[in-house]
């Protein structure tokens, strides 16, 4: 489990394109995080954007074990004041120090160096460990390799957008010192949506995901596990971002992390080389 981050979205909002049952019940979200702890998963990655996650996580701590948080703040809301921000997120969450403190927009961090300074001295004073930045492109990706301040960089990975697309920079980023985290293993559960349920403008993805799904029954596989596997494989990845809607779905998602298949599924993936580029990057869902 040392890979596995879980994710906080789905515990703090209705998240993602394939997600059919909304926000679960704070007492749901608490099993998930007991079940989490209890199968060796540390690390839990949520946002001042999360809705109302870090409350949850808060109350849970209050009363159980603790996670390590990597936590990725935006400026969104009109609020430059890191120092409070993260003074009351850690009050909030009921630790002392953030594992990660990640800018969440990257263009907050090219746009104020001010912040830049104030997450040095706070990663001095042991509030944050390491300094974070999630990206989206790998122009952006290059920028946060070559930061300085940089310690942590999350990116999108996934069968699709895999190692024909970004594996150079996640090799130049290793070789720099760089954390590397990834998201969207399950491109926000586009791989699990019927055909027929897919927008007309994601619809140049189904040959791609169709062809995954040809591989995976033959194999006797779910997407599932091709998913979590290729990335969790990867050993210049340091942690891949899971999230789950139900106790049922980590375990699910947990069963599926034995080392068989290894070759071959990074033997297929690798052959899928999507022209497309700008759909797998869901912010761009929100305009087509």
């Amino acid at each position: 489990m040392n890979k596995i981050i879980l994710g906080t979205a789905q515990i703090g909002m209705s998240y993602g394109i394939n997600n059919q049952t909304g926000k679960p019940s704070e007492n749901d979200s608490i099993a998930v995080l007991n079940e989490a702890y209890r199968r060796g998963i540390r690390k839990l990655d949520t946002a001042d954007t999360y809705g109302d996650a870090i409350d949850i996580v808060g109350r849970y701590h209050a009363g159980h074990n603790k996670f390590n948080i990597l936590n990725k703040f935006s400026l969104s809301d009109g609020n430059t004041d890191i120092i409070r921000k993260v003074e009351r997120a850690l009050r909030i969450l009921r630790i002392n120090e953030f594992e990660v403190y990640s800018y969440h927009s990257f263009n907050d961090f090219i746009a104020n160096n001010k912040i830049s300074k104030i997450l040095m001295k706070l990663k001095k004073e042991k509030l944050i460990k390491k300094i974070g930045i999630s990206i989206y492109t790998n122009q952006e990706f290059e920028t946060g390799i070559n930061s300085e301040m940089i310690d942590v960089i999350q990116i999108p990975f996934n069968i699709l957008d895999n190692n024909n697309k970004k594996g150079s920079l996640i090799t130049k980023a290793k070789q720099n010192g760089k954390e590397i985290h990834t998201r969207s293993v399950f491109l926000q559960g586009l791989f699990f949506m019927d055909e027929g349920n897919i927008i007309s403008k994601l619809r140049p993805l189904v040959p791609y995901i169709n062809k995954v799904k040809s591989f995976c029954e033959i194999q006797g596989m779910s997407i599932n596990k091709l998913s979590l596997m290729y990335a969790i494989s990867n050993p210049n990845i340091d942690g891949v971002l899971v999230g789950v809607d139900s106790v049922e779905q980590l375990k699910e998602n947990i069963s599926y992390l034995k080392p068989d298949h290894i070759g071959s599924i990074i033997k297929f993936v690798e052959t899928l080389d999507v022209k497309e580029v700008e759909l797998l990057n869901p912010v761009s869902w929100k305009q087509i």
